[in-house]
């Protein structure tokens, strides 16, 4: 901007913010004179109004008065806005106690994340009708619509970082920290008379759970864990128990007033308030034991009840007993003294209960002097005072044994004994009175039954009788006991010896005295059960037990004569029972004859393979007890199993025969079809025989005529009661969870849409776990596989390959053959024992309270599992050695040649066994020596706490670092880290 003057040109020189102004001048000729009018007349032209300063004017219209050109600044100025000043924020020092870091690393790391909500107000029109009376009572209401204004207040939430800046403990109305309301700003004007608005601040801070704001400060809603963010504060609530212990006035009660906090809180220790009470001067020994203090407390943590006044100190009342010793031969008074708040002990009811107690010979004068010196003494107790003595009896003559059974000839016993040691040598038989009691030193056997009298205790004249301390006679005792000692599977009943089972009756002499014992003996029983249409003979021979006999080929062959078996007999089933049952197996309903249906002309023949399910809910044992897990539900089958048969007959129709023998005539029906659905192969093998075979492992679905088989079992809710265990040959799909206390075994993948609980999952395959492991210390996976979880807790998990886990790991056992991966921020590995072959990638290792955690890589250790049970064998089989040399030495001395033989070839063979198994031993060691390349790498925090090993080398943390990697370095064998490179 310019403007003329008489001799010279101004020029309007204005600042960006406006904020102030000046001229700038130019002479146009020599001689002119300004004056400050002018310059203030030339300013007010061009709009200024604002802070024009005259001193500066006349200043400037002198210089330029002399006619040079110039330049004149800050002729007028501007005020500038005044910006707000911010909220101030002070925060109180409210750190963790150190015994709580644990729980407040638990409680943090599962917490949500924060959710804040703000109030909004909003003013809604609305249309209202108003009813309106009329002017008269016999006049119609009138209604009105009216609009009006209503004010809603809407929770509207508001989206915060959601990163923890700070956190710390505080108790109920605590105060976290106080906020100074910020000013506002103030406006300013430019040069030109302009309103300059001031800044605006849009920081807002914001209280979520558990937090309030009262008159500027920040109180805590509950006792808890508080986090702080960016603009942001919120609780976590967390109480913790809160206990006191006072004494009553007279210092003889002790009371604890507890008030229980969180049930997940650590309750206060039993010895911790036993030594704020002896603090106080209350005698411990006068105190509940802890285990009931600390009973109490669990109690009132259970139930969530507060303790007011509560005792925990034993009363000690005045008391007294009048006690009568078993053979009645003595009398005695015991007398305490009260203490604390106890009952005063009465003297009057002390003498009524000795006179009402009834005693003969009672010296009264006597008695009261001794109470009555006990009364006005020092001593709190006495005990045991003889009142009154009876006369004992003397004892009879003594007792003599009476066999009552009939000997074994000696041919039989020594079948028996000869049984016994072969079954010991093998160890299939072990009694317990052996080592009182040996074999050789039975002298006589007989066959007994349950329930039978095998001997009786005579009885000796009485002696001479006695008087208790009522006056009544005592009947003298019998003499001594026979020498009689009773060994296993007999008892006594007064003076009878009665069997407890079936079995062998030994007995022998030692040193005077009669040895009794029972062992089991029952041989093996064969019964054979036609079915209705007689078509099958069905055989069932019982379990021998002890020294019984197993049964013989002639045996079957007799109890199959009997029944009336005649054809269709398998001998070679025959032969193969009576090699189980001399192992001790028992054969139940087992097929050893079938007859042959006749062949009807027409008709086709369809025989099933497979046994089929009973659809029932329930198995019963042989106890009679019933399981509602193993259900039998399912009909399974394997890939490739033959399901039946379908023979078409060719030509004319054939008799047939039943398992006794008769014949069975033909008759003429109608074709039977039986169709293939899926995954079941047709084969035609030969004229007139087609096979249905399994093409997939799973459940054999018949409907009807179809049969086919569904290689996926899938369970649409929970493995609980309902559906009983699962054990299928396919893959397996449960919806829900598997409930405690159940098992899933799957030939394929298993996958589970919620917990596994503290039961057993099993898997050819991989697992998938929707939601995680809740295992309480009891659940069990195996995987031949990859094991896939959200997360774990408390729980066993086995490998073969990796082991993912989306969030933590605690307290847990871990061992895999490939990785483990914790995958994200919240893969912490807290507590437990890790194996991994491959090395381990977590977020944060340990916890910054010290749990051990150890962690062991780079080797194989499912061969460190072999190693185990080859040791476990090699231990068994030496224990059997050394037996069998204590057997040698007892064969030696008797001369027995023949046994001698038999048990060095035993020990022989068990020698060998060791060598065997000793080189497998030193194999398996060599390779579970060998190193996999791997790391543990932890991408957060590693505590104290946490123990790496491989290869017997261990590196414990002393210390807490982040971001590191964990090594085996096979160079200098030492367990090393390094800092996390960014690849990694």
């Amino acid at each position: 901007m310019a403007a003329k003057a008489d001799s010279g040109a101004f020029q309007l020189i204005v600042d960006e913010t406006k904020l102030s102004a000046g001229i700038r001048f130019i002479p146009r000729a020599e001689g002119a004179e300004y004056s400050a009018e002018d310059l203030r007349n030339f300013l007010t032209a061009q709009g200024i109004r604002q802070g024009i300063d005259n001193k500066a004017l006349s200043e400037a219209a002198a210089r330029f008065s002399e006619g040079e050109e110039a330049e004149a600044g800050m002729l007028a100025l501007g005020e500038a806005p005044r910006d707000p000043e911010p909220a101030r924020y002070e925060w109180e020092d409210l750190p963790v106690p150190e015994d709580l870091k644990y729980e407040a690393s638990l409680v943090l790391d599962n917490a949500p994340p924060p959710e804040i909500f703000q109030t909004r107000t909003e003013k809604v029109k609305r249309h209202r009708t108003v009813r309106k009376k009329g002017l008269l009572p016999f006049m119609p209401v009138k209604e009105k619509t009216v609009e009006v204004v209503e004010k809603l207040e809407k929770q509207e939430k508001v989206y915060v970082d959601p990163r923890v800046l700070a956190f710390g403990w505080c108790e109920k109305d605590a105060r976290i920290g106080t906020v100074q309301p910020g000013k506002p700003g103030t406006p300013g004007v430019n040069v030109f008379g302009q309103v300059l608005p001031p800044k605006v601040d849009s920081q807002s801070f914001f209280c979520g759970q558990g937090i309030r704001l009262e008159k500027g400060t920040f109180v805590a809603g509950d006792s808890g864990f508080f986090r702080r963010g960016d603009n942001w504060i919120d609780l976590v609530p967390y109480t913790l128990h809160q206990w006191d212990v006072s004494l009553s006035e007279d210092r003889n009660t002790c009371y604890l007033d507890f008030n229980p906090g969180f049930k997940d809180a650590a309750p206060p220790a039993a010895e911790d308030i036993v030594h704020a009470a002896v603090e106080l001067g209350y005698p411990k020994e006068k105190l509940l034991a802890s285990q009931d203090i600390q009973n109490m407390i669990a109690e009132a943590v259970k139930t969530g009840t507060a303790l007011k006044k509560q005792g925990i100190s034993v009363d000690e009342d005045g008391w007294f007993a009048v006690r009568v010793s078993e053979d009645k031969l003595k009398a005695h008074l015991s007398i305490r003294k009260r203490r604390g708040g106890g009952k005063p002990l009465v003297l009057k009811e002390v003498g009524a209960a000795i006179v009402q107690a009834g005693f003969k010979g009672l010296d009264k004068p006597a008695v009261q002097a001794a109470i009555m010196e006990f009364y006005r003494g020092p001593e709190a107790e006495m005990r045991d005072y003889v009142l009154v003595a009876g006369k004992s009896p003397v004892a009879g003559d003594d007792e003599s044994f009476s066999l009552k059974v009939t000997s074994l000839a000696q041919a039989d016993m020594s079948a028996i004994t000869g049984r016994a040691e072969q079954l010991r040598r093998d160890g299939l038989i072990d009694l317990e009175s052996w080592n009182i009691f040996p074999l050789e030193k039975v002298e006589k056997m007989a066959l007994v039954r349950a329930e039978q009298l095998v001997g009786e205790i005579v009885k000796g004249k009485n002696g001479e009788a006695g008087t208790d301390v009522f006056g009544a006679r005592i009947e003298a005792p019998a003499g001594k006991k026979a020498p009689l000692h009773v060994c296993e599977g007999l008892r006594v009943e007064k003076n009878l010896i009665v069997a407890e089972s079936d079995g062998v009756l030994e007995i022998g002499e030692q040193d005077g005295t009669t040895y009794l014992r029972l062992h089991p003996h029952k041989s093996a029983s064969v019964s054979v059960r036609l079915s209705e249409d007689r078509m099958k003979a069905v055989l069932t021979v019982s379990p021998v037990e002890g020294t019984g006999f197993p049964a013989s080929e002639e045996d079957i062959r007799e109890a199959l004569k009997k029944a009336g078996v005649s054809q269709g007999i398998d001998e070679e089933l025959c032969a193969r029972v009576c090699a189980r049952t001399s192992r001790g197996e028992a054969v139940s309903d087992m097929v050893v004859a079938r007859g042959r249906a006749p062949r009807d002309a027409g008709r086709v023949e369809v025989d099933f393979k497979i046994d089929f399910a009973s659809g029932k809910g329930v198995t019963i044992n042989k106890k009679g007890q019933a399981n509602y897990r193993s259900q039998d539900r399912m009909t399974t089958v394997n890939e490739g199993d033959l399901i039946a048969e379908v023979r078409i007959p060719q030509g004319e129709s054939e008799p047939g025969w039943d398992v006794t023998g008769k014949t069975l005539n033909s008759r003429e029906l109608k074709q039977i079809p039986l169709e293939a659905g899926e995954h079941v192969e047709v084969r035609e093998e030969e004229a007139g025989l087609t096979r249905f075979y399994a093409s997939a492992s799973g459940e054999l679905i018949r409907e009807k005529n179809l049969i086919g088989v569904r290689n996926v079992y899938t369970v649409a809710g929970d493995v609980d009661m309902k559906t009983g265990n699962i054990k299928f040959s396919g893959p397996v799909q449960i919806k829900g969870s598997v409930m405690p206390g159940f098992v899933v075994f799957s030939a394929g993948d298993v996958q589970i849409g919620g917990l596994v609980d503290a039961s057993l999952v099993s898997s050819e395959g991989s697992i998938y776990i929707g939601h995680g492991v809740k295992g309480g210390g009891k659940a069990v996976l195996r995987s031949k596989k990859n094991v896939y979880a959200g997360f774990i807790e408390q729980g066993h998990v086995m490998a073969v390959g990796d082991i993912v886990v989306k969030n933590s790991c605690l307290r847990s056992s871990l061992r895999c053959n490939g990785k483990l991966v914790l995958k994200t921020d919240k893969g912490n590995l807290n507590g437990g024992i890790v194996k991994t072959r491959q090395g381990a990638e977590v977020q944060n290792l340990g916890n910054p309270n010290g749990v051990k955690t150890q962690v062991s890589f780079g080797q194989d250790y499912l061969v460190a599992d072999r190693i185990q049970v080859e040791e476990k064998e090699i231990t068994q089989t030496r224990d059997k050695v050394i037996k069998l040399d204590s057997i040698l030495n007892r064969l030696e001395k008797a001369g027995e040649t023949e046994k001698l033989h038999r048990a060095r070839q035993e020990k022989l063979k068990f020698i060998k066994l060791i060598e065997k198994r000793s080189l497998r031993l030193f194999t398996l060691r060599e390779k579970y020596e060998e190193h996999y390349p791997s790391e543990v790498v932890v991408r957060g925090s590693l505590y104290p706490g946490v123990v790496f090993e491989s290869h017997g080398r261990y590196y414990e943390v002393d210390k807490a670092e982040s971001g590191v990697v964990v090594f085996f370095d096979s160079r200098v064998g030492k367990i090393q880290k390094k800092p996390i490179s960014k690849e990694e």
